[in-house]
């Protein structure tokens, strides 16, 4: 994907509107509260010159001390409102902050789902999506800083500009020359940490990589009996390393110009201090706007210093993030158009090819198959024949690079893919063990249907998932996995959790991609005569490498190097000397007598 140039106008006038959207509530509140909290500073400046003036003129006798009693009072209230809008905007603002993130961060979620399951093949894709949840956070912190520009820093520069020129215009000349050599170095930053996350992104994703190799629940075990933990440390230290050389970089550069710029806003400052005390002495203003404007130039180049090294540096450095995150929502999501209800009462693959990224060769090369409906069909082949690649195209989870897969005769690349997904159960080789309860792990599936005892009771014995011979004392109820403290199942009792889910599923298209590998093959050969009862007068697919449960198959399609080696019913293929007698002699020796008599 081409990476769209945009200026921090233009990226802010696209990104704003999305935050506010987010949380338009939090968004509101918090804009009026930094009005108050900036117009309550000026009324403290303005409040010191009153006070001030009043105790100078209550010393010659020209005020009585009521008026400096009740500019006194007036000043007090001004700086307790200043910390109450101030404590009330913080809470606020980390409030509209969090709120909005977690709207984005459902943004970002609807966006990845419609994405094309292919994406998640390609390691640029991959960048993008890590960059765009990094950009998130930056995002609604961007927005936010902006909003404090334009009602909170804004209107108090506005007002202390406008009561400085109205003592000694050069004075608010002056104090505008301060911003010049900040601004530059806040340029600096934003073109150096934009190149930092460009340069980064792929090197954070790989470093995560090594980290989760080293300590995840997914790796430690294997990582540790192969001794290969000191390895990955290696790896992990060494991309570390280069990202913390890049941020270095990019640190030294922003900083080292940030010095010299504070250095030249420090001199201005003391410019402004020699200013006003010619003026005072010369008469040209009071002593009590003296004063006034010498206890506020602390705090007016304090807060100059906070927007512009803090807000707008952040906005700086995050900038580059941001970018990264409108690229990723303006991704054409390349989800098909039109709408169908699919019966699946035939599925037609048409000359079909498809390559991974990056591959030189197809997975699949011209394949043409139909099946019809109620039909069983069995998939096998060797490793890397392709078999889990045609699941992925029948189900619609990739598209092919030729030819087309018809459902119906609705071609799938022009569907809706929640038209294709609606009415298949597909149970993976890879299936996933969720840190849930049984229960929730099985209707996950079919969420949005109230589960019943009895149509539990159904799917679990179709899957010979056994409650009580498991142990599980709650019942379906019961928390699996030991995430978060649950019972952990064997991998055979996971895979037949799976296969229940597989089964809860409303389908006309079911599919079986190599799920019982964690199963004798006795247990094997009585879960498809199930499977072969359960699916009658639907569709359904069978992969496996066990050639001696597809007797139960209407059809078996013979898959090698990418193409269909031959098709046909058990017998016929055995009454050939092909690749599936081939297939079949080198394995009979491992078939059980249960297998053998199907």
């Amino acid at each position: 994907m081409n990476k769209k140039k945009r200026g921090p106008v233009k990226l802010l006038w696209k990104l704003t509107p999305l935050v506010i959207k987010a949380a338009p509530g939090a968004f509101l509140l918090t804009t009026v509260m930094a009005v108050f909290h900036g117009v309550s500073w000026g009324a403290v400046t303005a409040g010191q010159q009153i006070f001030f003036d009043g105790v100078t003129e209550f010393a010659t006798g020209k005020a009585s001390l009521k008026r400096v009693l009740a500019a006194f009072f007036l000043l007090g209230i001004a700086y307790v409102l200043c910390h109450v809008f101030n404590g009330a905007g913080n809470y606020l603002m980390e409030m509209m902050e969090k709120k909005a993130e977690g709207r984005l961060s459902f943004f970002i979620h609807e966006k990845m789902a419609a994405m094309k399951p292919i994406y998640f093949e390609e390691p640029d894709k991959l960048d993008i999506f890590n960059k765009a949840e990094e950009g998130k956070n930056n995002a609604v912190e961007l927005v936010s800083a902006l909003q404090g520009v334009f009602t909170f820093y804004l209107p108090y520069f506005l007002f202390m500009a406008w009561y400085l020129f109205h003592l000694k215009p050069v004075l608010a000349v002056a104090v505008v020359l301060v911003f010049i050599p900040t601004a530059l170095t806040q340029i600096v930053r934003t073109r150096a940490f934009g190149k930092l996350e460009e340069e980064s992104a792929s090197l954070r994703r790989e470093n995560t990589y090594y980290e989760n190799c080293m300590v995840s629940r997914e790796y430690f075990k294997e990582t540790r009996m192969l001794g290969a933990f000191h390895y990955f440390r290696g790896k992990y230290a060494q991309t570390k390393k280069e990202l913390l050389s890049l941020k270095y970089k990019a640190t030294l550069k922003s900083n080292g110009l940030e010095l010299v710029m504070k250095l030249i806003t420090l001199a201005s400052y003391l410019l402004i201090l020699v200013m006003l005390v010619k003026a005072v002495m010369r008469g040209e203003i009071p002593v009590g706007a003296f004063i006034a404007v010498f206890n506020s130039l602390n705090t007016l180049y304090d807060f100059m210093e906070e927007l512009i090294c803090y807000h707008v540096g952040h906005m700086a450095q995050g900038m580059g993030k941001v970018n990264n995150f409108m690229d990723f929502l303006e991704m054409e999501s390349e989800d098909g158009t039109q709408e169908a209800q699919l019966a699946f009462h035939n599925i037609r693959l048409n000359k079909v090819s498809f390559s991974y990224p990056e591959a030189r060769t197809e997975a699949l090369s011209d394949i043409s198959l139909e099946i019809k409906k109620g039909e069983t069909l069995a998939v096998v082949g060797e490793n890397g024949s392709g078999k889990t690649t045609l699941v992925r195209l029948l189900t619609g989870l990739y598209m092919p690079d030729k030819g087309c897969v018809e459902v119906d005769g609705q071609d799938l690349a022009k569907l809706k893919r929640r038209n294709i997904y609606e009415k298949t159960a597909v149970v993976f080789q890879k299936f996933q063990k969720y840190s849930l309860s049984l229960r929730d792990n099985i209707v996950i599936s079919r969420s949005e249907k109230e589960p019943t005892a009895s149509l539990l009771d159904e799917v679990c014995e179709k899957s010979s998932v056994e409650l009580n011979a498991w142990g599980l004392k709650d019942g379906y109820e019961t928390l699996l996995g030991k995430e978060f403290g649950g019972t952990d199942l064997s991998g055979g009792q996971w895979q037949r959790v799976a296969i229940a889910r597989g089964y809860y599923r409303e389908h006309e298209l079911i599919i079986l991609d190599e799920p019982t590998s964690a199963i004798d093959p006795y247990e094997e050969t009585m879960m498809f005569r199930k499977f072969a009862d359960i699916s009658r007068g639907k569709t359904a697919v069978i992969v496996t490498h066990r050639l001696g449960s597809v007797k139960i198959a209407d059809r078996i399609v013979v898959l090698k190097k990418g193409r269909i080696a031959e098709q046909g019913t058990f017998r016929e293929l055995m009454d050939k000397d092909g690749e599936f007698r081939r297939m079949y002699s080198l394995q009979k020796q491992w078939y059980a007598d249960g297998a053998e008599s199907l």
